[in-house]
């Protein structure tokens, strides 16, 4: 069976208790973290647009001690180049990782754009899958 919530009902069951101003609980933490925030909120916008333009140095910045990732000078490039321009295009050779660092850049750039949609295209949508998938479970275990 639902309960009913309403502020009338509860009112009614706690006897006008809460009705007393005296009675009334504030969480003075939320507004005191809200004032705090507000003061470095600059500081956040700063921060945020340097590692959108640099995400190989927020990788560096978020990295445990004890993780596996190392990206080689010219994933840096890769990297910075997919997240700062709209069409990029890239042709290396096998073993260059093309797919890990797409794959990276992509999770970052959900990172740094909440609600932005991607797609990745290959040959069928079960290649695609399969390239997202591998690639998706090296980056975490990195």
């Amino acid at each position: 069976m639902a309960k009913n919530f309403s502020k009338r009902i509860q009112a009614k069951i706690a006897g006008g208790y809460s009705d007393n101003p005296e009675h009334i609980e504030t969480n003075t933490s939320n507004e005191m973290k809200l004032k705090s925030f507000q003061l470095v909120k600059g500081k956040w916008r700063e921060l945020c647009s340097f590692f959108r333009f640099y995400p190989d140095r927020f990788l560096d910045f978020i990295k445990d001690p004890s993780s596996h990732i190392s990206l080689y000078f010219y994933q840096r490039i890769h990297l910075r180049v997919l997240l700062r321009y709209r069409r990029v295009f890239i042709a290396a050779t096998r073993g260059t990782a093309k797919s890990y660092i797409v794959i990276l850049a992509y999770i970052l750039k959900c990172i740094f754009y909440p609600g932005i949609k991607l797609f990745i295209c290959a040959r069928g949508k079960e290649q695609a899958a399969k390239i997202t998938q591998e690639r998706l479970a090296e980056i975490f275990d990195h």
